[in-house]
Order: C-alpha cells, then structure tokens, then sequence
C-alpha cells in the first residue's frame, strides 16, 4: 500500500530476480533504447556474460520502479528516465534524470542498490531512503 502520511527518515525495498536464459531469448528487448540505455548497452556488451550483466540491469529497474511504488504521487516515468551506472570500483547505482530526478530530490529520497548473478539468475534489491516528510499523495509536508 503506498504511504499516505509523513515518513521522515524511512526506508522502503524493492527486489527483483531474472533469469539469464530467459532473457536471452528476448533479443528486442536487449537493443531496445525504451529499457536500456546506451550507456547500459555499452556496459553490458563489454562483459564476458553480457546478458548475465543485461539482467542484472534489468532487476535494477524492475526492483527501483517495485520500491518507490511505495510512495503515493510519483510522477509517470519510464526506464529511459534512469539508468544503472557503475562507480569506479564497480559499484552499481541508479541516476535519475528530469522530472522523476527534480521529484525525488525534493523528497530527499537517496537510492542503494545491489546485484548479484548465481545459478543462471540475476537478482536486485533496492532501497530508498526518504529523509524527507512525504505526505499524502507524494507532496511535501508543511514543515
């Protein structure tokens, strides 16, 4: 059930699991630019496994869209609205860009993000963690 009332300093999970050889089968879906970006294309094309890493991907974005359907009031978006980066070690996390960005910084909502890859699966989790007072339908509490 989405949050209806002010939660300053919550967490709220989002998780995921895909099968590699399913997904393999998905071509289409793989080049697609409507669920991966080009820097996500890039990425996974590069690993040894490049679907075990597209899946992984994949889960990121099943997982971040089944968390923040937590909050009641987020605005439309699509996977094209964020995308899995990697930080220098490795490290995978979520950048969001135009008006799902401007919401959840409003809301002080920082994401956490991990993967994993065993026994032909990938799977994600995702945390949100909202710092800010969210209110009934996403807006922002009267401090």
């Amino acid at each position: 059930m989405p949050i209806s009332r002010a939660l300053p300093n919550q967490i709220l999970i989002g998780y995921d699991i895909q099968s590699i050889k399913e997904l393999q089968s998905k071509s289409a879906l793989l080049s697609s630019p409507n669920f991966f970006s080009e820097y996500e294309r890039n990425y996974c094309l590069k690993k040894k496994e490049p679907t075990a890493s597209f899946a992984g991907i994949l889960c990121v974005k099943e997982a971040f869209i089944k968390a923040i359907s937590g909050i009641s009031g987020i605005p439309y978006f699509t996977f094209s609205d964020f995308e899995v980066r990697h930080s220098y070690n490795g490290r995978p996390k979520v950048l969001l860009k135009g008006h799902i960005s401007q919401w959840c910084e409003a809301r002080a909502i920082d994401i956490d993000v991990s993967i994993s890859h065993s026994g032909g699966f990938a799977a994600a989790t995702v945390l949100l963690y909202i710092k800010g007072n969210v209110c009934e339908k996403g807006k922002l509490c009267e401090e």
